[in-house]
């Protein structure tokens, strides 16, 4: 059975997410015992950042498979969840699929998308047919994807370095 779980960056996302919450819901009345859902939760990257934290935790605790994680204009929900999962909780199980929401214009459109496409090592899965999941119509497609897709394989990738520099050593390091 396929565990999967919701995230949405705000309440006011949730009406993005209809469509594909009643293409899961009619699912899983046609196919009984072939997906659970554990949840759908709302939290905010920029004002929840460690119940984000918390949560994903808890997933990883639940052994969940999937999580579909939309949020609009900054989308750093989905980037900052998957190198989380990656990078502090060494998790290669849990796949992120990423949807951009429909922020109402443009710019604040192309952000969520470049905040989802554009995180370096991201492991995200964020189009279809070189297609991003965008919108209400996007949410539908990854929710599909989460239900019967082949999840991809999972790495965990090496982290940067850290460096703590003093004033001189970043301004000899910065002459390169």
């Amino acid at each position: 059975m396929r565990k999967i779980a919701f995230i949405t960056g705000s309440k006011s996302d949730l009406s993005q997410c209809r469509g594909g919450f009643e293409l899961i819901k009619e699912y899983m009345e046609n196919h009984p015992g072939e997906i659970e859902i554990v949840g759908v939760y709302v939290r905010s990257q920029h004002r929840n950042t460690l119940d984000v934290q918390e949560l994903l935790r808890e997933l990883v605790a639940m052994e969940v498979d999937v999580v579909v994680i939309g949020a609009g204009w900054a989308n750093h929900l989905t980037g900052c969840s998957d190198a989380f999962l990656r990078y502090t909780l060494k998790n290669d199980r849990l796949v992120v699929i990423g949807v951009a929401f429909d922020g109402g214009n443009e710019d604040r459109n192309k952000a969520a998308v470049l905040s989802i496409t554009q995180v370096p090592g991201t492991q995200v899965v964020f189009e279809e047919n070189k297609h991003v999941y965008f919108g209400a119509v996007g949410f539908v497609k990854a929710c599909l994807f989460a239900i019967t897709g082949e999840l991809p394989k999972l790495k965990l990738p090496e982290p940067r370095p850290i460096m703590d520099l003093d004033l001189e050593e970043a301004l000899e390091i910065s002459k390169n």
